[in-house]
């Protein structure tokens, strides 16, 4: 397999679902990935954009593993993000990979309940969701990023506002990533809250955007006044998009959580799930596990504390989310 090879019709797939994913709201979406190179993939004319197909008909014969990719970020990079990674953990369980994507956490939160999919990779405040009795058991792996398994929540605004700190956006307008998300929701209320204000009429208007990079894009562009963005995504994104260096700033932080975790479905298959706790756990010992991890800035996936993550259900009840 090389690196990156999308097939025509992926490409077609891929085209419409972008076409879609315009607005500040994304839609569910889910396919199969078969990836090549940048290079070799074919050029398209956008008059050739097809709707997305249902299914797969080449499977190969092979088993479908169904992984739900969170809408941490949009669907889109999401694709271009996780594809290689997705392919990786196929090919070594022997199974053909479909990523599946939905519109918040909630929905996510169910497909992983159900047993509709086997895999998630999630938000760490998802945790808290319809299942969170039992979903902290549920995690599988953290990713460790930069040496570190934890990541904050960053208030961020315009480069040319004058805040400085979350309470200078009082009265402002304010873009939360997900009603479940720690650190687009959970932690900036926390932090309201243990100085002494409600969080609910603090600013003086607040949308979702369900999409970190969205509400990345918010504030660059001045749509909102301010946003509580997940740290890793910020760092990412600074990184991948050099459009918007410049235009926005850190203006405060929560305290460090665990880092969004890879949970399985109680619903998998215990062999399946010993399997692919040892694809990921093992997934830096190779030259192509690492490029996969590259994309993602993970250095590698580690066994959980649970603990850590125990916190932010704590958290979610401070500000009556459970």
């Amino acid at each position: 397999m090389s690196k990156n090879d999308f097939t025509r019709r992926e490409v077609i797939w891929m085209g419409a679902l972008g076409v879609v994913q315009l607005g500040i709201l994304g839609t569910a979406a889910s396919g199969f990935w078969n990836l090549k190179t940048n290079q070799e993939r074919p050029k398209i004319q956008l008059s050739q954009l097809q709707v997305p197909p249902e299914q797969d008909p080449d499977l190969g014969g092979k088993p479908v593993l169904n992984i739900a990719v969170a809408s941490v970020i949009s669907p889109m990079e999401n694709v271009n993000l996780y594809g290689d990674l997705l392919n990786i953990i196929g090919e070594r369980v022997n199974m053909k990979v479909k990523m599946v994507q939905r519109q918040n956490y909630t929905e996510t939160n169910r497909l992983i309940e159900a047993g509709e999919v086997q895999l998630g990779f999630i938000c760490s405040g998802a945790l808290i969701g319809d299942i969170e009795k039992n979903q902290i058991k549920q995690i599988l792996v953290t990713p460790q990023i930069a040496g570190s398994t934890t990541y904050s929540s960053y208030i961020i605004a315009p480069s040319s506002s004058s805040a400085s700190s979350l309470l200078d956006l009082k009265g402002k307008s304010f873009a939360y990533m997900d009603p479940l998300s720690f650190s687009g929701r959970i932690a900036p209320q926390v932090m309201l809250k243990r100085k002494g204000y409600q969080p609910d009429n603090f600013f003086g208007q607040t949308v979702f955007t369900y999409s970190h990079d969205k509400s990345i894009r918010a504030v660059a562009e001045g749509i909102v006044d301010g946003a509580a963005v997940d740290s890793l995504i910020y760092d990412l994104t600074m990184a991948r998009d050099e459009s918007i260096i410049g235009k926005i700033k850190v203006i405060d932080q929560s305290e460090a959580m665990g880092n969004p975790p890879v949970v399985v479905s109680q619903k998998a298959n215990p062999e399946l799930i010993a399997t692919l706790k040892n694809v990921l756990l093992t997934m830096h010992m190779d030259e192509q596990g690492r490029k996969a991890m590259e994309l993602l800035h993970f250095d590698r996936f580690v066994h959980p504390d649970q603990g850590i993550y125990e916190k932010i259900q704590a958290m979610a009840q401070e500000v009556g989310l459970t």
